[in-house]
């Protein structure tokens, strides 16, 4: 059996060599998506990051695949439906809970999006970088004493709610199952979002999270709530949260994230990224708070264990 890994920079040494005990290894790091269509025709299996979106019509070249390892609990890079509908498995991380819980790489970014935004530091930064020294023009704020709303007290919004512990803030969430007595929890996302000034959003992406943070919950925000989202593009209603951010009606936005962030053409008309080059008060970072060499090396050796431990030789 061939195993082609597509992103096969800084790959984990040790889960490679956990493969060659069993397989064909076949490393590469495709810069396009034209050659890896060029390299799938002949594996029974790919190990995949998310530098690309495996579509139908991509999957449709790999006539022989019957696994795709992926080391991350999103789903969306991948059309899944259709490729178990050929009789194909994707293994991923996904409901892994126990293993997660140690990986700590998407709260500490949403924490430092959250500081790098109130505080100001992207564009005092590159305000030095021009020369200049203008301390009065960059005032931030403090964190502690600063309401912050959770959306999903999941494992990593858990995570983000310890944090926000530790700098004196007020922890409110809103969650349909996971309840923690210490923080506020609100029976509806509205008050949340009415009652924060910092919205952080954690809420896994699926058919029925599509556009969760809607026109309708946004319009609850307060003018000066910031929001961070470091889940999913496809949460929130991203065209709104702009409009909102241009109109002052909210304070600052920070993501990790973007609508059709695997199209090259779609990026340079996002509406997010044209505000922030118009220096609207926001930051975004190409859906890198995953992408940690110890996270992805731990994560990457789980998915191997895991598709050892079904596999049938």
């Amino acid at each position: 059996m061939k195993i082609l890994i597509t992103e096969s920079e800084n790959f984990s040494p040790k889960a490679i060599a956990e493969l060659q005990k069993h397989f064909e290894v076949i490393q590469h790091d495709f810069k396009s998506i034209e050659k890896l269509i060029e390299n799938i025709a002949e594996v029974e299996v790919l190990f995949v990051r998310l530098r690309f979106k495996l579509t139908k019509e991509i999957l449709q070249k790999a006539t022989k695949l019957k696994y795709i390892l992926t080391a991350t609990t999103g789903l969306d890079h991948i059309d899944v439906p259709y490729f178990e509908s050929c009789g194909g498995q994707v293994i991923s991380l996904k409901g892994e809970t126990d293993f997660l819980n140690s990986i700590p790489s998407t709260a500490e970014h949403t924490w430092a999006l959250l500081l790098a935004l109130l505080k100001r530091i992207p564009s005092s930064f590159n305000d030095v970088k021009l020369g200049n020294w203008n301390r009065d023009n960059f005032k931030g704020n403090n964190l502690s004493g600063k309401k912050i709303g959770i959306l999903g007290l999941g494992r990593v919004g858990k995570q983000v709610a310890n944090f926000a512990q530790a700098f004196g803030m007020k922890v409110g969430y809103f969650d349909t199952t996971s309840q923690i007595n210490d923080h506020k929890k609100f029976s509806n996302p509205e008050e949340m979002f009415a009652w924060a000034d910092v919205i952080s959003i954690h809420i896994p992406y699926d058919e029925q999270n599509k556009y969760f943070v809607n026109q309708e919950l946004l319009q609850n925000c307060k003018e000066n709530a910031v929001l961070i989202n470091t889940s999913r593009g496809n949460i929130w209603d991203e065209k709104f949260v702009g409009q909102l951010l241009q109109q002052n009606k909210i304070s600052g936005i920070a993501t990790d994230v973007l609508q059709d962030e695997f199209n090259a053409e779609s990026l340079k008309t996002n509406p997010l990224i044209q505000l922030a080059n118009k220096g609207y008060n926001s930051i975004i970072t190409p859906h890198i708070a995953g992408a940690t060499y110890e996270s992805m090396a731990m994560t990457e050796e789980f998915v191997t264990a895991k598709f050892l431990s079904i596999i049938t030789f």
